[in-house]
Parts: structure tokens; C-alpha cells; sequence
């Protein structure tokens, strides 16, 4: 079940937590949320670092880094 105002966002790492254009909203669910890793992921492999945010009424926050295909930590400033 979907939670009212989450979503999830791939976003590029230099790209702060300003709101910005968003190409794709993930929703609130399980589902949702392995589309967004899977996505953030693939993207990483060809570009920049991805982080996957977590998008509710309060702002944004991310989750998880991706780094040339693979998880790695999150920066303190990112959180």
C-alpha cells in the first residue's frame, strides 16, 4: 500500500536535494522502491554516482549510493 505524498527519486549525486526535474517518481511501495535501486544502479554504471531519495511533505532524503554499479556510502552533507 502507497503512502500518501512519498515517492522515491533517482537522482545524480552533484545534484543536491533541491527538488528540481525530476524524470521519474517511484511509488511509496516495494515494488517502487527495488525499480528505484534497479534504476539508480544501471545509471551509475555509465555516469555519475546515483543516490536514491526518499521524497515526503518534509523535503527529501537520501537513502542509498550508487557508484559504478555498486552500493557505497552515502556523504554526511547528502543525509
Amino acid at each position: 500500500m502507497a503512502r500518501a505524498g512519498g515517492a522515491y527519486v533517482v537522482r545524480d549525486e552533484n545534484a543536491g536535494t533541491t527538488p528540481g526535474n525530476v524524470d521519474k517518481l517511484y511509488p511509496y511501495t516495494l515494488k517502487g522502491l527495488t525499480d528505484a535501486l534497479e534504476e539508480a544502479r544501471f545509471r551509475s554504471f555509465a555516469g555519475p554516482p546515483q543516490l536514491v531519495m526518499v521524497v515526503t511533505e518534509r523535503g527529501m532524503k537520501a537513502i542509498r549510493r550508487y557508484s559504478r554499479g555498486r552500493e557505497s556510502p552515502i556523504a554526511d552533507s547528502q543525509t
